[in-house]
C-alpha cells in the first residue's frame, strides 16, 4: 500500500531494511520472478525487459514490498535509462522520512527530464509523484490527490492511477474505530475496483489491508482468498492475509496462511543467498503465529514460534531484533500467566545498544518482576517496581524522536507507560481499592489503544482482560459481561476472551449461558495444550462439576 511505504508505517522486528544505504544505480539485478500476480502498465520504452521490470516493480508497489519494488524500478531504468516511468517508480520506492528526501528528488528530477518522450498518462502520473516528493506526503497529500483525481477524470479506465489513489488514501482507523481523513473515500474506490478487476492482486491486497482493522473485516474474505491464489510468492500479501483471518476467529485457516508466508520469504532469502533481515515479513508472520497460538491455547507450539524467531535474529548484530525477539517470548509466558517463566530473559545487548533497546528491555524485566511479586503478595516490591517503570519511561519520553525503523524511545516509552499502569491497577485491585483500580486500568487500555503499529508492541497482559478480571473480583459482573463481550466481538478466536465472557455469566449466576460459553471457549481451544488449567475449569463446568464456581478474579479461581 502506497500510504503505508511513504509514510514508513510497516512495523519491523530489523532496525535496518536490505539495500537502504546502496544508490538506486548499484542496486543488485534482481530476477524476474513468478507469483507475484500479473498487474500491467504499458509505458514508453521499446526494451521488452525494461516493461518486464517496471510490471514487476508496479505489483510489488501495489502488494506492498517497497525493496523489491526499488530493485525492479532500478533495473528497469538500467535496461533503459530514457524510461521517465522507471525514475517515477524509484521516487515512490526510495524510502520514507527526510533522510532520503534527496535521491527522491533526483528520482523525481530524473523523471520530469524524460517526460518529453513518454505519453500524457505517464506524463500526470510523473507530475502528481513530484508533488509528493517536492512536499511530502503530508504537505503534498491535498495537490496530489486532485492531481490523481483530474488523471483518473481524462482516463477512466486506468485502473493503475485508482488503486494508487486507494493506496495512499488508505490511512485506517483511529483508536475509537472513526475512519481517518480518506479512508471511506478509498474503501468506496476499492469497492468498485473489486468488482471490476476481479483478478487484479493488487485491488485485492489493498481492500484487505483497507478492512482488516474495519468494524467488518469479513467483506475481503473473499479478496484475501483470492489474494493467496493470486500472489502466492509475495510475503506480505499472504502476512494481510493472514492478519485479516486471525482477526476474524479463523485461527487454522491463518495460521496456514502465515506460515506459507514465512516459507515464501524463506525460499526467497535462499534463492537470493541474503541474510534474515531481508526478509519482507517472515518476522512479523512469525509474530503471528504466536500470538495465533496463545490465543488458541496452543503454548508449546507458540514457544516454537517465539524460539525460532529469537535464534532466527540472533547472530545478527541487530540488537532491535534480540530485545523485540526476547518480548514474544516473554509476551507469550505472560499470556498463560507463567510469570516465573517471562522474568526469566535471556537479551543480552551489545555495548552499542541504543536507549530504547536497552529501556525495552529493562522495562520488560521490570514489569515481569513486579508482576512475580504480586504473585507471592509483596504489595511493597511491586509498588516499587511500579515506580521504576514511571521513571523509565518518562526518561525515554524526554529522548529524540528515532526515524525510519529504528526502535523510537518515545514508542518505547509509551510501552513501558502501557505496562506501568496495567501493573499497578492490578497491584490497586489486590489491595481492595477498586475505583482507583478501575481508574488506572482504564487509563491503561486508553494507553493501549494509542500504541502505534509501527512501533514495539505492548508485552503487558490486555489492559481490558485485567479490567475485566477486576470488576469480576469486586462484583460488577454485568461491566465485567459487557466488556468480555466487546473482547469477545473484536477477537472471535481468542479463547481467553470467550472464557472471560463465561466466567462473567457464572458470576451473574447464568449457569445456562456460561455453560454455552464454555462451550464455545474448548471449540475455541479444541487443539490447545492437555495441561493447562483453563481446559479443566473448563470441562468440569461443562460436565456439571462447576455450579460452585467461586471466582476471585483469578484466572487460577477454583471451580
Amino acid at each position: 500500500m502506497l500510504a503505508r511505504l511513504l509514510r514508513a508505517e510497516e512495523p519491523s522486528l530489523f532496525s535496518h531494511a536490505p539495500w537502504e544505504d546502496i544508490p538506486n544505480a548499484e542496486l543488485p539485478t534482481p530476477p524476474l520472478r513468478e507469483g507475484l500476480g500479473q498487474a500491467h502498465m504499458r509505458v514508453s520504452t521499446r526494451v521488452p525487459r525494461a516493461q518486464a521490470y517496471f510490471d514487476q516493480g508496479l505489483r510489488l508497489l501495489h502488494l506492498g514490498w517497497g525493496t523489491e519494488a526499488r530493485r525492479a524500478f532500478a533495473e528497469a531504468a538500467r535496461q533503459d535509462p530514457r524510461l521517465a516511468m522507471a525514475f517515477w517508480g524509484l521516487a515512490l520506492t526510495r524510502g520514507a522520512g527526510g533522510r532520503f528526501a534527496a535521491e527522491r528528488n533526483e528520482a523525481i528530477r530524473q523523471a520530469l527530464a524524460l517526460c518529453e518522450g513518454a505519453t500524457d498518462l505517464e506524463q500526470r502520473h510523473i507530475v502528481a509523484a513530484s508533488l509528493l516528493a517536492e512536499k511530502g506526503p503530508a504537505n503534498g497529500r491535498q495537490s496530489f490527490v486532485r492531481e490523481m483525481e483530474y488523471l483518473i477524470e481524462l482516463y477512466p479506465d486506468e485502473a493503475e492511477a485508482r488503486l494508487l489513489l486507494a493506496g495512499f488514501l488508505a490511512d485506517g482507523f483511529e483508536p475509537s474505530g472513526r475512519p481517518c481523513p480518506g479512508q471511506a473515500y478509498a474503501q468506496s474506490l476499492l469497492r468498485e475496483m473489486v468488482r471490476t478487476h476481479p483478478h487484479h492482486e493488487g485491488v485485492h491486497h489493498a481492500w484487505v489491508s483497507a478492512l482488516v482493522d474495519s468494524a467488518r473485516p469479513e467483506g475481503a474474505l473473499d479478496s484475501a482468498r483470492q489474494l493467496v491464489a493470486l500472489a502466492p510468492q509475495a510475503g506480505p500479501a499472504l502476512l494481510g492475509v493472514g492478519r485479516l483471518l486471525q482477526r476474524m476467529g479463523l485461527t487454522e485457516e491463518a495460521h496456514e496462511v502465515l506460515q506459507r508466508a514465512v516459507e515464501a520469504d524463506d525460499a526467497y532469502l535462499a534463492r537470493e543467498r541474503l541474510s534474515a533481515n531481508a526478509a519482507p515479513c517472515a518476522e512479523l508472520a512469525m509474530r503471528l503465529l504466536v500470538t495465533g497460538c496463545a490465543e488458541a491455547g496452543q503454548y508449546g507450539e507458540g514457544q516454537v514460534w517465539a524460539r525460532r524467531l529469537r535464534a532466527r535474529v540472533e547472530g545478527l548484530g541487530d540488537g532491535q531484533a534480540v530485545v523485540l525477539s526476547a518480548c514474544v517470548l516473554s509476551g507469550l509466558h505472560l499470556r498463560f500467566g507463567f510469570g516465573r517463566a517471562a522474568a526469566d530473559i535471556h537479551g543480552g545487548l551489545g555495548e552499542g545498544a541504543t536507549a530504547a533497546e536497552r529501556g525495552l528491555l529493562e522495562g520488560l524485566r521490570l514489569y515481569t518482576r513486579g508482576l512475580c511479586a504480586l504473585e507471592v503478595g509483596k504489595l511493597f516490591e511491586a509498588e516499587r517496581v511500579c515506580g521504576l517503570l514511571d521513571a523509565l519511561h518518562t526518561a525515554l519520553g524526554d529522548e529524540r524522536r528515532a526515524e525510519g525503523r529504528i526502535l523510537c524511545p518515545r514508542d518505547v516509552a509509551r510501552v513501558l507507560e502501557t505496562a506501568g499502569q496495567e501493573l499497578r491497577g492490578a497491584l490497586e485491585a489486590r489491595r481492595g481499592d477498586s475505583a482507583r483500580a478501575e481508574a488506572t486500568l482504564i487509563r491503561a487500555f486508553r494507553l493501549e489503544r494509542r500504541l502505534r503499529p509501527v512501533g514495539p508492541p505492548a508485552f503487558s497482559r490486555p489492559a481490558r482482560e485485567t479490567l475485566a478480571r477486576t470488576r469480576l473480583r469486586f462484583g460488577r459482573e454485568d461491566k465485567a459481561l459487557e466488556l468480555a463481550l466487546e473482547l469477545v466481538a473484536e477477537r472471535p478466536g481468542s479463547g481467553h476472551a470467550r472464557l472471560l465472557a463465561a466466567e462473567a455469566r457464572v458470576g451473574q449466576g447464568d449457569f445456562p449461558e456460561a455453560a454455552r460459553d464454555f462451550a464455545r471457549f474448548l471449540e475455541c481451544w479444541r487443539q490447545a495444550d492437555a495441561h493447562l488449567p483453563e481446559l479443566r475449569r473448563a470441562r468440569s463446568f461443562v460436565t456439571g462439576r462447576g455450579h460452585a464456581l467461586r471466582l476471585v478474579g483469578s484466572t487460577e479461581a477454583p471451580y
